[in-house]
């Protein structure tokens, strides 16, 4: 083991204030409000309080008698995220006060020199003032490039033979000098007791350590501010900003030589040159031209906060959650777009919703009222959640509800809701990689060995695995694809639609499919044998019905605390089911006829159901009947962008069951237009558009109009909720199947009538 010579002198100054019972008193007082952890000797901050006067004065005596000696730091080892660890090294509380009150007696004498392009660790500055100089400079002095910079393993590699020269520059106190020495040098102990030397580093954990660490590289901060580079530091974390590309890569060169010369510190391989419009990384904080967002993996640190704060919730306050959504809140509320923050908002609200219902149905809220009061104050961090905070807490309430107690059976504990629950989960799993949705305009996309990768400016940005990708849905411009990818998909019947504005495909790469002529000949047929008759009816009477059924299930939900809507829902029903039965009973010959009175009632039915949905929307978004061209209201506008993308999974139904879409029944055949399309999705329009666009309106979710059209992000919403839905499992005629599935059976049920190998077509009816 090697010895560390540290002698104490005779001189006094700043050290003997460091010694006196009222320094030691605030020290304490500052390290029992943070309520970290003890070191070595197991002692907590509440058992150290408990005689507290004993142990200060007692402290205060070893210190001025120049016997102190701290414990060595307990090392501990904490995963950084990447596979990798960093060591800790955790002070007792007896040494915290020691360092606590160090740290109050030199800061002031460090802060008087330190530089404004310093921000870590520092009093009154910190990263939402590194982040906002990042942006001044961007912004207001228009720096185009960036230099980004990574110390490799900073606080372990700091030298004391440079780190103590500098202290003893700025502190004339050979004893206070001494004790800070004897707190850098100071082994570590492993659990299992083992010794480790402190050779160089300073240890992360120790408080005084960011304050040496700021130190050691204040001679780079004054080199970089001598220099006049657009520099922003933040602990060992930092950028330089430049007008040009030459100026940027000598920012480069300069703090390379700099940091290996003048500080013995290594410079990562990682550190570069870009444009400040292909974007970077700062504290969190990704920046992109003058804009400026969160990172993927800080919003994933945050909602991980979020959650942890409300797993440590135990009481019905939600005190730790409303704690740590201010202090997000208090950093990021001026920081980031409304977009980013009604995201977390979601997320929030989401995970809400199922630990209440979880401690609902556990019996520590006994009532939903307790619920509601436990939310009254909660801190939204964006402005949207905020102006309609009562309606979400509604929507976080109406969502906890008691489960039904089942009589388990004998000898089968383990049967029934448990398997099909881990069932559901593992088919909305296998459903995830069914769709490739891309929304982002400028993309490319290849062909792998697994997937379909998806490549930005060369940079993949994301691989769709081939094992279960079964539809490839392209939503924007610009977007460029592999003659590779094609060949794939067309060989595998897996279409790639390419949306337009009003949700449908405007174009359709599909393996080249041909109606069948025998088919084809059926279809026509229909009209001499009354099977044409038959289908029109049923495509009506399937709409119908699958209406009925959706405001019966919003109804089950809703009779409890939705007068308006129960009110109004029996008397309509009640219509609704006398028109489905009128509509069943029509004997008309001639198709012209047949379709008019048949619209005839679908329009009355309509009525009545839009009523409806008007008046359970009513508290969320402002409707005033249904529109389905031309509209720019946001209920219609997602309705009718939904029902584009039904309408490409139904035309590719059509194709896959080789019907002749230009052959209709209810729609009159009109050149040019797939009217059997326009048939057969009457029976969907329900269960995978209405429901979703529906539950995403009074869910709170951020859904916008701009300029007479949905915003690029509420269509990716739209699309993304549709595709779940279409691709969700659910029993059909006692089958387990995805609604998607649905579909192309009552395509294939078509045809199976019109050839006459069924003698029947019964329309898809979702359950409620």
């Amino acid at each position: 083991m090697a010895l560390v010579n540290i002698a104490w002198s005779n001189m006094g100054g700043l050290y003997d204030k460091i010694c006196r019972l009222d320094s030691l008193m605030s020290a304490w007082q500052k390290v029992r409000e943070k309520g970290a952890a003890g070191g070595i000797d197991n002692i907590s901050v509440g058992v150290f309080e408990r005689n507290i006067e004993a142990n200060l004065k007692n402290l205060s005596y070893l210190l001025s008698a120049k016997r102190y000696i701290p414990e060595p730091y307990k090392e501990i080892k904490v995963p950084k995220g990447d596979g990798e660890h960093r060591y800790l090294g955790l002070p007792t509380i007896r040494d915290k006060i020691v360092q606590q009150a160090i740290k109050d007696v030199i800061e002031p004498i460090f802060e008087k020199e330190f530089l404004d392009v310093s921000y870590g660790y520092r009093p009154h500055k910190g990263p939402l003032k590194a982040i906002n100089r990042v942006f001044h400079l961007l912004t207001n002095e228009k720096r185009g490039w960036v230099t980004i910079c990574d110390i490799d393993n900073y606080f372990d590699e700091i030298r004391h033979d440079i780190l103590f020269p500098l202290l003893a520059e700025k502190i004339d106190d050979k004893e206070l000098l001494c004790l800070i020495r004897l707190e850098v040098k100071m082994g570590r102990v492993d659990r299992r007791l083992r010794w480790k030397d402190t050779i160089k580093g300073v240890p992360q954990g120790s408080i005084i350590s960011p304050l040496l660490s700021n130190l050691y590289l204040h001679p780079l901060d004054k080199m970089m501010v001598e220099r006049r580079f657009g520099y922003v530091r933040y602990a060992d974390d930092f950028i330089i900003l430049s007008h040009s590309e030459s100026q940027a890569y000598r920012a480069l060169k300069d703090t390379v030589w700099f940091l290996e010369k003048k500080l013995r510190l290594r410079i990562n391989p990682g550190s570069e040159v870009r444009e400040v419009k292909e974007g970077f990384e700062f504290l969190g904080i990704f920046f992109k031209g003058t804009e400026k967002g969160l990172s993927e993996k800080k919003m994933a640190e945050l909602k991980e906060k979020i959650s942890s704060a409300l797993s440590e919730s135990k009481d019905k306050s939600l005190t730790k959650l409303y704690e740590t959504l201010k202090g997000i809140g208090q950093y990021y509320e001026a920081l980031l777009p409304s977009p980013l923050l009604e995201e977390l908002d979601e997320w929030t609200v989401d995970y809400l919703k199922e630990n209440l219902k979880r401690a609902y149905q556990e019996g520590l809220f006994r009532k939903k009222g307790d619920i509601q009061r436990a939310l009254s104050d909660i801190p939204f961090l964006s402005e949207n959640y905020q102006l309609f905070r009562n309606r979400i807490i509604k929507s976080i309430v109406a969502f906890c509800r008691r489960e039904r107690k089942v009589k388990a059976r004998a000898m089968a504990p383990y049967k029934g809701d448990l398997i099909r629950r881990k069932k559901r989960v593992y088919q909305r799993l296998e459903s995830a990689g069914f769709e490739l949705l891309i929304n982002r305009p400028g993309v490319f996309l290849g062909k792998t060995k697994r997937g379909v990768s998806v490549k930005e400016r060369g940079v993949k940005l994301y691989e769709a695995p081939f094992i279960n990708l079964k539809h490839i849905s392209i939503l924007s411009h610009g977007v460029t694809i592999s003659s590779n990818v094609v060949f794939w998909c067309a060989e595998r019947k897996i279409p790639i639609d390419f949306i337009g504005i009003d949700g449908r495909p405007y174009a359709k790469l599909f393996q080249p499919t041909f109606p069948s002529a025998s088919l084809g000949i059926a279809q026509l047929n229909a009209y001499q044998n009354g099977k044409a008759i038959v289908l029109a009816k049923k495509f009506v009477l399937g709409k119908i019905k699958n209406q009925i059924n959706l405001l019966k299930y919003y109804h089950k939900y809703r009779k409890n605390w939705d007068k308006d809507f129960v009110e109004l829902f029996q008397e309509r029903i009640r219509h609704m089911e006398s028109l489905a039965r009128e509509a069943t009973n029509i004997y008309e010959a001639g198709m012209e006829t047949l379709r008019g009175r048949l619209f005839s009632i679908e329009g009355r039915v309509a009525s009545h159901y839009w009523d409806l949905i008007e008046t359970m929307l009513s508290d969320y978004v402002v409707f005033e009947g249904r529109v389905r061209k031309g509209t720019t209201d946001l209920l219609n506008s997602l309705l009718n962008y939904g029902y584009g993308i039904l309408y490409s999974r139904i035309w590719d139904a059509v194709l896959l069951a080789e019907l002749n879409p230009y052959i209709s029944y209810l729609h009159k055949p009109q050149r040019g237009k797939p009217t059997l399309v326009f048939d057969l999705i009457e029976e969907f329009r329900q269960q995978a558009v209405d429901r979703p666009v529906f539950s995403l309106i009074t869910k709170g979710e951020e859904l916008k109009i701009g300029k007479g059209l949905l915003t690029a992000e509420t269509k990716k919403r739209l699309v993304e909720r549709i595709l779940e839905r279409i691709n969700t499992v659910e029993t059909f005629r006692g089958r387990q199947m995805r609604l998607y599935e649905i579909m192309n059976g009552q395509a294939r049920a078509i045809a199976t009538f019109l050839e006459g190998k069924s003698d029947q077509y019964r329309p898809y009816i979702g359950r409620w």
